[in-house]
């Protein structure tokens, strides 16, 4: 799968905001990407050990 960086960039935005415990949200995207950016934040949450 190719990522797109933007969409990489938000999901570790998202991630990084949720670990320090601030407000997140989660950024309007296509559709077609939702599955790239979950995989994303899954592969984040698991490098910082929050899964």
């Amino acid at each position: 799968m190719n990522f797109n960086e933007e969409i990489v960039a938000q999901a570790k935005a998202f991630v990084n905001a949720r670990v320090e415990g601030k407000n997140a949200r989660v950024p309007a995207i296509k559709f077609c990407f939702w599955q790239q950016f979950m995989t994303t934040v899954l592969h984040e949450l698991e490098l910082v050990g929050k899964v």
